[in-house]
Order: structure tokens, then C-alpha cells, then sequence
């Protein structure tokens, strides 16, 4: 039974990668935009990049947890390796270098907790104003 799912959103067949190396909140933001977009989670960067290439996204979400341990510089390179799709970062309920370097480079942030319909929300209104 899918409960809140816009139908119209399910049916465009958007694509999402999350990468975080925190499991538990990688597989919730998964859990939470599967039913409206095809959704893939990632613990490395060279497994999305693997998929990207057959499979681009249009959004791509990174954890905090995955660029504390591998460096704030790898927005740059995202960027590079996913041209064409829009970054979110999901952050802590702190600032942290990573959430300056991110509002620096004016990426979209979502905080934890995570809340279902704040998660859609955002998604949502990022790939609307993307297109």
C-alpha cells in the first residue's frame, strides 16, 4: 500500500542515487522516495559512477557522513561526474564545514531527522525547478 505517493510524480520515471556511507540513513531517504522515483543507494562513489553511466540520475543526494570521511572537494568532482543532475545534501541538525561548503556552492540541504513528507518536498520542488 503506498500512503501520500503523487501519482504523477511515480509515473515520470525520475532517477535518484543516494550516496552515504551511513547506511541507516541511506536506506531511509531510499525507502522514503521509492515509491515515487526509481532510487538507488550507493555506500562509494565509483559504484554510482559505474551506474551512471548505462542509468543517469536526475538527482543526486549525498550524505554528510560520506563527505566528512572522503573530503569536502568531492562536490566539485560530483559535479563533474553527474553533469546533469541537481545535488542535495543531507546534512546533521548542526552547521558543519560541509553544510558552508555546500551553501557556498548554493546546493540544496536537507536536515536531519528526516521526515517523509520534508524528504518528498524537497525532491520534489528540486526536480520541478530543475527541469
Amino acid at each position: 500500500m503506498q500512503i501520500g505517493v503523487d501519482s504523477k510524480l511515480a509515473v515520470e520515471n525520475r532517477r535518484i542515487f543516494v550516496l552515504d556511507s551511513d547506511e541507516i540513513a541511506r536506506m531511509a531517504v531510499q525507502f522514503m522516495l521509492h515509491d515515487e522515483y526509481e532510487t538507488h543507494e550507493f555506500s562509494a562513489l565509483a559504484a554510482a559512477v559505474a551506474k551512471a553511466r548505462d542509468w543517469p540520475p536526475d538527482l543526486l543526494v549525498i550524505g554528510m557522513s560520506y563527505l566528512q570521511e572522503q573530503g569536502v572537494h568531492l562536490l566539485e568532482q560530483m559535479e563533474t561526474e553527474f553533469p546533469a543532475a541537481q545535488l542535495l545534501l543531507l546534512l546533521g541538525e548542526g552547521d558543519s564545514p560541509v553544510a558552508l561548503a555546500g551553501k557556498a556552492m548554493g546546493l540544496a540541504q536537507l536536515r536531519k531527522p528526516l521526515r517523509l513528507e520534508t524528504v518528498r518536498g524537497t525532491v520534489a520542488m528540486i526536480l520541478r525547478n530543475g527541469q
